[in-house]
């Protein structure tokens, strides 16, 4: 029974607690960096004073291809 309270029961509780509890502080208003990284670059390299990019751009890539027609054929295995 001990087993089962702890297993089951005290984490389906505290799960379920979770999303009752309010956060003691409140969420960050504009852009999101959730894992710090414009702090920590800031800190390691200095701020630049620019502005985030409003919206990304992919890079225009393009597949490698390899011609491999001048090299000579495999030989069988014997």
């Amino acid at each position: 029974m001990l087993a089962f309270t702890l297993l089951i029961v005290l984490p389906a509780a505290l799960i379920a607690l979770s999303f009752r509890i309010r956060p003691l502080v409140p969420a960050d208003e504009g852009p999101r960096d959730v894992l710090g990284v414009n702090l920590a670059s800031g800190g390691l390299f200095g701020s630049h004073g620019l502005a985030a990019d409003p919206r990304s751009v992919r890079e225009e890539t393009e597949p490698v291809r390899f011609d491999l027609s001048a090299l000579p054929a495999p030989r069988e295995r014997e």
